[in-house]
């Protein structure tokens, strides 16, 4: 086992894309096995030592940056365990690198459709977040993939948890060594990342997943695979108006199967301006959707086009092209993270999804928040074909912060009056755990505290993740 307890190693450990200020760490444990990391935390449970868990600083939400304690970092649990090309499954310990991952199964032509944005994310903390990422509308986020996992308890106990082996039963969740009362909050039906998930009659192993670290360490997993995706292209279509995007994306979602669509997007004027000095093509455009679909539908493109008035449009006709396409997607949050931190603000950023039938009220409430506040720079951008937009916010003094705030209040209410979720992806974390009581109630966020009592009774795992650690105080 490595540790690194002087500043200068642990600085690098209190840093995530959220710009987060207030991490602290006496000590840094990087376990090179299961059973280190069960020694490990049987000591810090037994002196109740504050432990966070680690991943690779991927992360938005300041997740895995402790205000105290130590850090339990998982980069050595990084071997690919097994491949099984014939079943389309493999196990992996939860520090493999997404992208490594990736690279290794596309030589035995395989694919894992719910990979991040930021591929150089361990898959641990894909798991811990629920991530979702560029093929989430065609695929759906990480909890579809998820077979198995092993999950260390900060008692050191070991549980093994199969997909298809035990659900929800008379109102509680069964793992064996404890069982979990099933709170009275559900998780709504629309993409989501915030808090424990709970549905009826839901698999055990769901509740690991999402659960940022506050219940448990992830050391194993299993995954289903899929066959590599066929050759693909990208088409980017601008418009001269915003107001009708909602009624052209309905147009486009009635086309998904029958051209195959895996990426549907949006950028709005603002974000297109993040993007000119790289590509000069969205210069003087006003909005754009983004669509990446199987290239031997390319003939079924006109059957969009025709019923879309838009003004240009830009594609790729050769793998070069595409490849070229493909970073533009990628490069727009990172241009916004660079801009954040260049600026010194605190990201606030609004990640609320709706059913699809509600999602023109939310996109019609972005646009008009926008218009109203021209002094307060925004942009929106993301995953419009799940009815999931980033709305980001740039204040640059108190007064915007203020107003800033007030807005991203406003805008979990709305998300959430209209059945949707506050926080579609990323998670909760530290930067949005006073918000959740939005979305659930005090009574609900009391609830997962429970929940996570059970799991952790010293309280040790992931602290102000998901819910302030006040919380554990009540229940």
């Amino acid at each position: 086992m490595k540790t690194k307890d002087d500043l200068l190693s642990i600085v690098g450990y209190l840093e995530d894309s959220s710009n987060f200020k207030n991490g602290k760490a006496n000590k840094v444990y990087i376990p090179e096995n299961e059973d280190e990391v069960i020694e490990i935390l049987k000591y810090c449970c037994k002196e109740k030592i504050p432990v966070t868990i680690s991943a690779a600083g991927t992360g938005n939400v300041a997740g895995r940056i402790p205000t105290e304690g130590v850090i339990l970092s998982t980069e050595s649990l990084n071997k690919i365990i097994k491949i099984d090309s014939k079943n389309k499954i493999a196990v992996l310990q939860s520090g493999v690198v997404v992208n490594d991952f990736l690279k290794e199964i596309e030589k035995i032509n395989l694919f894992y459709p719910p990979f991040p944005t930021e591929r150089n994310a361990f898959i641990g903390g894909n798991i811990a977040t629920n991530a979702s990422g560029e093929y989430s509308f065609r695929f759906g986020p990480t909890r579809n993939y998820i077979k198995r996992i092993r999950l260390i308890l900060s008692s050191g106990k070991v549980l093994d948890i199969k997909r298809g082996e035990l659900f929800e039963k008379e109102g509680f969740l069964d793992y064996g060594i404890f069982k979990i009362k099933m709170p009275s909050y559900r998780t709504p039906d629309v993409k989501c990342s915030a808090g424990y998930y709970i549905k009826d009659k839901m698999d055990t192993i769901d509740l690991i997943i999402g659960s940022e670290g506050t219940l448990g360490v992830i050391t194993e997993v299993e995954l289903s695979l899929i066959d590599k995706l066929p050759e693909r292209f990208i088409i980017i279509i601008f418009f001269d108006k915003d107001e009708d995007i909602p009624e052209i994306i309905s147009k486009i979602k009635e086309q998904k199967d029958k051209l195959n669509i895996f990426s549907l997007e949006f950028f709005d004027k603002n974000s297109l301006e993040f993007l000119k000095e790289e590509y000069n093509f969205v210069v003087g455009q006003n909005c754009a959707i983004y669509i990446e679909a199987d290239k031997e539908k390319i003939y079924l493109l006109d059957e969009i086009l025709e019923k879309i008035n838009y003004k240009d449009t830009v594609i790729s006709e050769s793998f070069s092209d595409y490849k070229k396409l493909i970073d533009f997607r990628y490069k727009l949050p990172e241009n916004i993270n660079s801009y954040f931190k260049k600026i010194g603000s605190i990201k606030i950023a609004i990640d609320a999804s709706v059913p699809q039938e509600k999602f023109a009220q939310l996109y019609n409430f972005y646009k008009k928040i926008q218009k109203e506040n021209l002094n307060l720079q925004t942009v929106i951008f993301g995953h419009i074909g799940e009815n999931h937009l980033h709305f980001n916010l740039f204040p640059r003094n108190e007064l915007q912060k203020e107003l800033a705030e007030k807005i991203y209040v406003e805008s979990i209410k709305k998300a959430v009056s209209l059945g949707g979720s506050g926080f579609a992806e990323h998670g909760v974390g530290k930067t949005k755990n006073k918000y959740l009581e939005l979305m659930y109630g005090k009574e609900g966020v009391l609830e997962m505290a429970k929940i996570k009592k059970v799991f952790d009774p010293q309280c040790i795992l992931s602290l102000d993740n998901i819910f302030p650690m006040n919380y554990l105080n009540f229940v």
